[in-house]
Formats: C-alpha cells, structure tokens, sequence
C-alpha cells in the first residue's frame, strides 16, 4: 500500500506531528482533538473509518504550511496488532472525543 491509499473498515491510527509556527498549533490540535485521542506531546491515537481519516486529512491541510510542518499517521488494521509500552507516567487517559 502506498501512502495515499486508504484501507477499509476501521483502522487504528497513530499520527505524530511537528508544527513549525505555534500559531499553528492550537488549530492543529482541535482538529486532532475532534477524531483521536491526544496520547502524547505531538501524538495522538484513535479508530477511524475511510470517512473520518479523509476528512480529517483535509482539515488538517488547510491549516498546515506543507513547507515547513509535518503530520505521518501510522496505521494497523487493529489496534490489538500493536504493542503499547509506556515508560514513566501516561500523560492522558484515553478518551474519544467523537
């Protein structure tokens, strides 16, 4: 699969993202708010069906500067396919925000 495809069904996401302007950032973070669940510092986590992942891609691109910020969602069919290990205090509960 290339970056552009979208696979089918619900997809576990993880999206990491740098934000070069911090005016930016409070923007990026609503719209991130609004599909995953903020995990981490510049990441976040969440089911998303083809529906929500595009539309959230295209929220996102018309905040983003695509020079100079950068967003790489990560994705498994499941979520019980990736092994989570956390090494001091988790910084968020998990919560969906949808």
């Amino acid at each position: 699969m290339n970056h552009t495809e979208v696979p089918e069904g619900k997809v576990f996401y993880i999206a990491v993202y740098d934000i070069a302007n911090p005016r930016r950032l409070p923007r990026v973070l609503k719209i991130f708010r609004k599909y995953m669940n903020w995990v981490q510092n510049s990441a976040f986590e969440g089911e998303l069906n083809a529906k929500q992942y595009q539309a959230l891609k295209k929220e996102l691109q018309k905040v983003i500067n695509n020079e100079a910020d950068s967003i790489i969602f990560y994705h498994a069919e499941e979520q019980k396919h990736i092994g989570k290990k956390i090494i001091g205090r988790e910084k968020n509960e998990i919560t969906q925000y949808l």
